[in-house]
């Protein structure tokens, strides 16, 4: 029978449509439990319960069933037996897996009575891993990841070699709040290749590091420190405002059926020791469209790798209510709501700025193009990155609006990206939030109101060609919340929200 299912995976839903045989009359679901995935790279663990009892499966009779699921339907099965059975779980390894791809997975069992199978579940895998070359002499360590990180738990990983005997040395995950100055230690099994743990009994919305130890011949040994933030608390009142209380660019989220959330991290850049993150974006399912994209902007994302064009879904937002394709349409061209020249870094951040999530429908004659309003005003923006890290939020507003000069511009629906039903913005806005100084050196969390600026710049979307920033442009970001329903800048209580000196941005 066919089956439509939703999986929540770190908190973002992902539809798929999966096959499976008709296990009515073997009634497999009941003898089994749903399968457990643990990913690392693209090596799972997977894993599930049975009720068949001592002696009745085997490696020759039960194992797992694995396909991938893509926007253009399901791949074939593979068959991997069971590597481990006993009397209540049977479990296996899958490797060798696609990057960054969706797989549905099902357990069977094929006894006298005919197959039977599990219900099925998802994972999606990550990047391989692939170890420097080994020096006999000292432990090498790969790049430390957290994975499955939830309120309250989470699965380090972290890629191993040493070409000693095992029963020399010993191995062990280190991880603490950021907050605090002592360790809690893990210890895991010696050996060379990648090892995991999971943490348990964590605290919600909280920042974690972590890193792998090796003790030999007296010394220790530690990978680079890896960092993650345990998601808000689903049973009660988060601990901050936003999602991570420590991303001063954050809006608020609004708990309802049309905005989708998601949290990119940089695969492959580093700040002080962990994956920095790339950006946050809103997604409307009734709109087809960002409603906003925050950001941390600074030249360290900026250098490094060429522009890659490499349009794509979103993988941590649902499929169908993206664009499908890079197709244009209504007049407009792709417009970046973060540019990918501020995310040229690596070639893998960049690729993550050609999600569609990303990209809004953008007046090609007049908006969107040299001299255009809009890339006038983003070279503006461009002017305002300075030393010290500067915060933006681009949005998107989707009913009539009327600008500082009197003149309106209405919402449309428009094909594009190969939908007919895509909503084309009637005014873009960008917020920005940094020191005044622009060289502190400090945290905007330790900067005084008056050390710090902030404002809202607003166009309507059929502003005229050529036209450059202006005063008249400008709005506080209280009054921009106030049109949009959006609280900003949230994680920064002494952002000067209520006003705003157009002096202070050279206009």
């Amino acid at each position: 029978m066919k089956r439509i299912f939703t999986l929540l995976m770190g908190g973002v839903a992902a539809l798929f449509v999966a096959c499976d045989s008709d296990d009515s009359e073997s009634g497999g679901s009941e003898w089994f439990s749903t399968p457990e995935s643990t990913v690392v790279g693209t090596t799972v663990e997977v894993r599930c319960a049975t009720k068949f009892g001592s002696g009745v499966l085997n490696g020759s009779n039960a194992g797992f069933l694995y396909a991938t699921v893509s926007n253009e339907g399901m791949g074939a099965f593979e068959t991997v037996p069971a590597g481990s059975v006993d009397g209540s779980t049977l479990s296996a390894t899958l490797s060798g897996l696609q990057e960054e791809t969706f797989y549905v997975v099902y357990a069977y069992a094929d006894l006298g009575t005919g197959r039977m199978q599990s219900a099925g579940s998802a994972f999606r895998t990550g990047q391989s891993e692939t170890l420097p070359e080994p020096d006999p002499e000292r432990p090498t360590f790969g790049t430390p990841s957290a994975l499955n990180v939830t309120a309250s738990a989470a699965t380090l990983s972290c890629g191993f070699t040493f070409e000693r005997p095992t029963s020399e040395y010993t191995l062990r995950f280190e991880y603490r709040k950021t907050s605090e100055q002592s360790y809690t230690q893990k210890s895991v099994a010696s050996g060379s290749g990648t090892k995991t743990v999971t943490l348990t009994g964590l605290s919600a919305s909280t920042t974690y590091e972590f890193r792998l130890c090796a003790e030999w011949a007296g010394e220790s040994y530690t990978s680079a420190t890896g960092r993650f933030t345990t998601l808000a608390s689903q049973g009660g009142t988060p601990s901050g405002p936003t999602k991570y209380s420590g991303w001063p660019e954050l809006p608020v989220e609004v708990a309802n059926s049309d905005y989708y959330y998601a949290y990119h991290i940089c695969p492959d850049f580093r700040v002080d020791g962990h994956l920095a993150r790339n950006y946050t974006v809103c997604f409307s399912a009734e709109h087809h469209c960002p409603v906003w994209v925050a950001a941390p902007r600074h030249d360290c994302y900026e250098h490094g790798a060429d522009r890659t064009n490499a349009y794509r879904q979103d993988p941590d937002i649902p499929s169908n209510i993206q664009y499908y394709s890079d197709a244009t349409g209504g007049g407009c061209n792709k417009g970046h709501m973060l540019g990918s020249a501020e995310r040229e870094v690596t070639s893998a951040v960049n690729r993550q700025v050609f999600y569609y999530t990303n990209i809004a429908p953008q007046y090609s004659s007049t908006f969107n193009t040299g001299g255009g309003a809009w890339n006038n005003l983003e070279g503006f923006v461009d002017a305002q990155v300075c030393a010290d890290t500067t915060y933006v939020v681009i949005g998107t507003y989707f009913e009539t609006f009327t600008d500082a000069y009197g003149k309106s511009c209405s919402p449309a629906t428009i094909s594009f990206g190969g939908r007919s039903d895509v909503t084309r913005p009637s005014m873009f806005y960008y917020l920005i939030l940094r020191s005044k100084s622009g060289n502190t050196e400090k945290s905007v969390y330790d900067l005084s109101a008056s050390e710090l600026k902030c404002a809202a710049f607003v166009l309507r979307h059929n502003m005229e060609k050529g036209h450059t920033p202006q005063a008249r442009d400008m709005m506080s970001v209280s009054d921009i919340e106030k049109l949009t329903g959006f609280t900003f800048f949230a994680n920064v209580p002494n952002a000067p929200k209520d006003t705003y000196n157009p002096s202070d941005w050279g206009l």
